[in-house]
């Protein structure tokens, strides 16, 4: 009786180990290149995003204020012996909304008071010509800012006449 099994014989078969098996250092170089250039490509999307949220969010701001001051023009009591000065006629006037008297808008700032955002809110109030020659005033408010150093503005104009 023959000792010696062949390899075919028996239950648990001899393997060798080959090239293929396991990962070369090669593979893992290019796997880890891969994972960063996805990584860098996601967070440069993540900070696009953001600094469009950021100026939307800006510009949401500077339309409400000037839509503030808009509502404050149109609700204001105007007559003949009463004249508001939001509706005193003038071009380019500086506007201080806020009553801070430094003549600047605060349109954003982050939680812990840095990074704002400062406009100036500007006031033009024309007489507007009409058929009856009524007292119409033409109200215009305008806000510049700059954001990312570009500058912005937002702006909205509206019409008024004298209360009867």
């Amino acid at each position: 009786m023959d000792c010696h099994k062949s390899e075919a014989d028996s239950p648990f078969p001899v393997t060798q180990q080959r090239a293929e098996d396991g990962m070369t250092l090669v593979e893992i170089a290019i796997g880890a290149a891969l994972l960063g250039l996805v990584a860098a490509t996601a967070i440069a999307t993540l900070m696009v995003l953001n600094k469009n949220a950021v100026s939307t969010r800006v510009m949401g701001n500077a339309r409400e204020i000037v839509q503030r001051n808009i509502e404050a023009a149109v609700g204001a009591p105007f007559t003949a012996i009463s004249e508001p000065p939001i509706l005193a006629v003038a071009t380019d006037a500086v506007w201080d909304d806020d009553g801070g008297g430094d003549n600047k808008e605060t349109i954003y700032a982050n939680r812990d008071g840095s990074g704002a955002v400062l406009g100036d809110l500007t006031r033009t109030v024309a007489t507007e010509a009409n058929p009856a020659n009524a007292d119409v005033r033409r109200i215009t408010f305008r806000l510049d800012y700059a954001l990312y150093n570009r500058p912005m503005s937002y702006q909205m104009t509206t019409l008024r006449a004298m209360d009867k």
